[in-house]
């Protein structure tokens, strides 16, 4: 089913933008900052509305017509030969793995290896030779199995209340975890190995060269103990065994006193290379949520910051009194008002892509951001389109099912999770990752003037609006979606006028985007975890497509979070035009 947004309502948010009132001028909408002189710490951007006014959104509530298909032709499997049950995560090279060999994150959870110790904290590289058949050669973990073995998922020392925070860091350590004394809490342990409490699963490669991969707490693990934050790097000579060359450490604050939880310790998150340099978000001592750093990495073994941005009321204390929002624990909860009058957000710096000295960031829930970063000593904003606002985009199909889900309070659901160039092109695709009805979709976005991005349309499924009338947050389907829900999640440009792109639940979609304001679903690959993998309990009776390459002879690998690489190849169009490299 496809529809637009009908005249009366396109001068509807016409009028809106154009009102200018201040309150909207620093809450809603999109602004060009680049003729206006910008004091980043004293005053928030002006919001992009001329460019959502001179651009009105169409929005695409798609069913995928026959057309082009996905057809599954293989999948990883271990060096033994036995299909590759590992939780696969973020893919390296992107778009293209065209070096003969594909490295992935390893997605914290891996319930299908649950008896494999250190299965859900490492990176592996996996051997492309055979495309068909990509075979698992080495699994990095961010501790020592044998030297340093970590605390089981079920010890009390993972529990928030465990009474013994800050324990003293050493590496390798050796603790008898059987110890009845420490599980009861009666003992301390004698050390911590922060390396049981770091999940590595992003990476970004340059091929044959150097490998970055991600150090972040540990999603099961414990505030209150010391993690690994920043990012460590591999040479990647011999990609069998991969070779630890250096470790960028983001600054943090030490622990509350009261508490024993490390306020800004989070870690790195994602990460993109643009030549010589690593954008990457990253929590940092002094800020409130994610900020941009940038490294040089010319000299891997000694990797340098070179430049760093936040959004105007990020910087804590100094900006405390300008911040309009409350920052709020978790991404998939509607963005509503507080009594002060604030709003309740998710504030970050999530995913940056670099084409011609323009850095696309998703800034989580305040939306997209452009700077110019011709400079990295000295980004500058070009444009921030804080399309998340409550009320800032009436186009936006998901506005009733979101009122729903907060309780009748006027409120905006979404979290900007990737913003990707269309190669060839003055397109930007934007998806959202929100795990709650309505589910998060695709936005499609005019940069020809990257001061002024122009949103062009929306692109979502039925089941992204199918919310329980009884549970509006929740799916009407929960049976099918036991893993996670119907959200886009971030994909690749197959040729200029085809986006590939991972939607969680409903699997692989290919959106035809030849005309950006009426994109049209023309195939997919739709799987079970229980069938492919031969696991019946009712929690795999979903999907958890997490992300998406292009590998040799054209082949797709497609990594599921929860277990998998499956690989495919896709019988419609032929690649064509410039890609991304």
């Amino acid at each position: 089913m496809m529809y637009s947004t009908s005249s009366p309502a396109r001068r509807a948010v016409a009028t809106f933008l154009a009102a200018g009132k201040p309150e909207q001028q620093r809450q809603t909408g999109a602004v060009t900052l680049r003729s206006i002189l910008y004091t980043a710490r004293r005053a928030v951007a002006t919001l992009l509305a001329a460019s959502l006014a001179a651009s009105f959104a169409s929005a695409a509530v798609a069913s995928a017509e026959e057309g082009p298909k996905l057809v599954r032709v293989g999948a990883a499997v271990t060096a033994d030969g036995e299909i590759d049950r590992a939780a696969y995560s973020k893919l390296a090279p992107w778009p293209r793995a065209d070096g003969g060999y594909l490295y992935s994150g390893c997605y914290p959870g891996a319930p299908l290896l649950a008896d494999t110790i250190g299965a859900d904290r490492c990176f592996m590289s996996v051997d492309l030779r055979d495309p068909a058949q990509p075979r698992r050669v080495a699994t990095v973990h961010t501790y020592d199995l044998e030297r340093s073995p970590a605390p089981p998922p079920d010890h009390a020392v993972w529990s928030p209340d465990y009474p013994f925070a800050n324990l003293p860091v050493e590496v390798p350590c050796r603790i008898d975890w059987s110890d009845e004394d420490i599980a009861a809490g009666r003992k301390p342990p004698a050390c911590w190995d922060p390396g049981w409490n770091t999940q590595s699963h992003y990476v970004a490669a340059i091929p044959g060269k150097l490998l970055a991969v991600n150090q972040e707490r540990f999603r099961y693990g414990t505030h209150r103990q010391a993690n690994y934050h920043g990012v460590r790097f591999y040479d990647l000579s011999d990609p069998t065994e991969p070779r630890f060359l250096s470790y960028w450490e983001a600054p943090v604050s030490e622990p509350d006193p009261a508490t024993g939880v490390y306020p800004d310790a989070r870690g790195v998150h994602h990460f993109n290379f643009d030549g010589s340099h690593l954008f990457l978000g990253t929590e940092y001592r002094g800020y409130v949520g994610r900020v941009m750093v940038i490294l040089d990495v010319g000299d891997p073994r000694t990797p340098v910051e070179v430049g760093r941005w936040a959004l105007p009321g990020q910087k804590t204390p100094d900006e405390d009194a300008q911040r309009n929002w409350i920052q709020q624990r978790l991404f998939s909860r509607p963005i509503v008002k507080t009594e002060d009058g604030r709003w309740t957000r998710f504030v970050g710096m999530h995913y940056v892509t670099v084409r011609d000295d323009v850095a696309y960031l998703a800034y989580h829930q305040a939306g997209l951001v452009i700077l110019d970063v011709g400079d990295v000593r000295a980004p500058e904003l070009l444009a921030w389109a804080d399309y998340l606002n409550p009320g800032a985009d009436p186009t936006n199909p998901n506005v009733a099912a979101c009122l729903k889900a907060a309780g009748g309070r006027p409120a905006a659901c979404g979290n900007t999770h990737t913003a990707r160039p269309v190669p060839g092109r003055d397109l930007l695709v934007v998806e959202d990752e929100f795990f709650t009805c309505p589910y998060g979709h695709v936005r499609l976005f005019d940069i020809r003037d990257p001061s002024r991005p122009a949103l062009l349309s929306h692109f979502l499924f039925d089941e992204n609006l199918a919310c329980d009338p009884d549970r509006p947050m929740s799916s009407t389907e929960p049976d099918r979606f036991p893993i996670r829900g119907p959200s886009s999640h971030m994909g690749i440009a197959w040729d200029r006028d085809t986006y590939l792109t991972t939607w969680y639940g409903l699997g692989l979609q290919v959106i035809d985007i030849s005309d950006p304001r009426e994109p049209r679903a023309i195939g997919r690959y739709g799987y079970r975890i229980a069938d492919e993998l031969d696991q019946h309990q009712p929690e795999y009776a979903g999907s958890d497509t997490y992300d998406v390459v292009i590998g040799p002879e054209g082949y797709l690998y497609v990594a599921d979070a929860t277990a998998g690489l499956r690989v495919l190849r896709f019988t419609g169009r032929e690649p064509a035009g410039e890609q991304v490299r």
